[in-house]
């Protein structure tokens, strides 16, 4: 016997001895692991993590209804003060041009950037108000009966990585340390109403959790049979709905809670997570050689690319951003498609040479990988701020269009990629592939 497979027969024969079969409510199926456990009785502020993997599994939270509603209104009441005043001024050379917050995509729009301004628009204003009027509407459902409550909450959960409002913020300051050299930047009101927004919004997703949400929006379903702790969901014939954590037999194709179609393991999650990251490969080469942004001067055009600008930054002495560029841009991207293409292989080996931190691993690389797009943001603040005529302008590069498909796509690749694969050995892995298939 190898020795992570004793590990995991030692922590289930524990647990099965000494536990009798549990009813479903007090039960987690760990979505990153497969590892079938009893949830402990918490209390306000606590929250249990997997055994085996340290996944966030449940939590409980003080006020669980009055909290996030506080939060996500006041958010939204942020957000539409962010909207109303002056976000930024700027005063150079005798001229000077104010910034609102929507400037940041409809001046792309003007410029005939449409795709890049619809994707900024939907990162930093639509989508974090939909999340947040959908905290609000989801934790008013569970007083008042409202409709659609499931369909709400599927798409909150979907939406919630796209928010990259934090990531707007820290464009904003890279920006101002580009500029403060050669201009004076003056903050409205409009810009602390966005940090406050930030904050509110942060704190509105801290509150809420995923399993306790549901298990208020609708009952759990009964299973037909007993659960064992310490066993995996694919010995016991149960596999997750990752929507809303309800554990469901496997001969059901559909979860009873929340009607999604529930699958053992993701369909050609190998397959779908490799072919993204080709393609986030081939076009990570062009996005550094193509111009991200374009400046003209006095009649004179200088176009820079991602290097070419860390490099300038870094020449000026502004070494903290040119490091937080570099990483955001350069090694983060890089890291993350290798580790990804090393994460895929690694389900293609014998459990026992598979790294036990390796699920540690992806989850970081999903975190850090939307952080990629702060210079896409950069160029798009830059754009919208600097605009002095023949003086000097600034406008964004196909470069910029490009480097945020490739980190799309790598979010992509990590939404597809199916963890529980690391966890499972080859001869389980042949059983899921067949009931992905059918």
């Amino acid at each position: 016997m190898t020795s992570a497979e004793s590990v995991i027969t030692e922590f289930a024969g524990s647990a099965t001895l000494a536990e009798p079969p549990s009813a479903p409510t007090d039960m987690a199926l760990c979505g990153y692991c497969d590892l079938v456990q009893r949830l402990p009785l918490l209390n306000a502020g606590e929250k249990a993590c997997c055994q085996r993997c340290g996944h966030h599994l449940d939590a409980k939270h003080e006020q669980p209804v009055l909290r996030p509603v506080l939060y996500a209104g006041a958010a939204l009441f942020m957000l539409l003060l962010a909207n109303l005043f002056p976000f930024v001024s700027m005063y150079a050379a005798g001229n000077s041009n104010e910034m609102n917050f929507f400037d940041t995509s409809s001046v792309l729009f003007k410029q005939h950037h449409q795709w890049l301004a619809i994707l900024i628009w939907l990162f930093i204003q639509a989508i974090p108000a939909t999340c947040m009027a959908a905290v609000i509407y989801l934790k008013l459902g569970l007083i008042y009966p409202l409709p659609a409550l499931t369909w709400v909450a599927r798409l909150l959960y979907m939406l919630k990585p796209w928010s990259m409002v934090d990531i707007f913020l820290m464009g904003l300051i890279i920006s101002f340390v580009k500029l403060v050299a050669d201009a004076d930047i003056s903050l409205g009101l409009s810009f602390w109403a966005f940090c406050l927004f930030c904050l509110l919004h942060l704190r509105a997703f801290q509150v809420i959790d995923r399993r306790e949400l549901w298990s208020k929006i609708a009952p759990y379903p009964e299973l037909p049979f007993a659960l064992r702790p310490g066993r995996t969901g694919l010995r016991q014939q149960v596999k997750l709905c990752q929507v809303c954590t309800a554990l469901v037999p496997l001969s059901q194709n559909q979860c009873s809670r929340c009607n999604t179609k529930v699958r053992l393991r993701q369909p050609a999650s190998i397959q779908n997570t490799i072919a993204l990251l080709l393609a986030a490969t081939l076009l990570y080469i062009p996005a550094n050689l193509l111009p991200i942004m374009r400046t003209v001067s006095f009649g004179e055009t200088v176009d820079s690319t991602i290097i070419s600008g860390l490099l300038l930054m870094w020449r000026d002495g502004a070494y903290p951003v040119a490091i937080i560029i570099l990483v955001a841009s350069v090694i983060v991207p890089v890291a993350k498609i290798v580790i990804m293409f090393w994460l895929c292989y690694l389900t293609r080996l014998p459990i026992y040479r598979r790294q036990r931190y390796s699920t540690q691993v992806y989850k970081l690389v999903d975190w850090v990988g939307r952080w990629s797009m702060v210079d896409v943001l950069v160029v798009a603040i830059m754009a919208a701020l600097v605009r002095f005529d023949l003086i000097m302008s600034v406008y964004p590069g196909i470069g910029a269009l490009v480097f945020a498909a490739v980190v799309i796509l790598t979010m992509l690749a990590a939404v597809s990629f199916d963890p529980r694969l690391l966890w499972d050995p080859l001869t389980e892995q042949k059983e899921v592939h067949f009931d992905a298939t059918t």
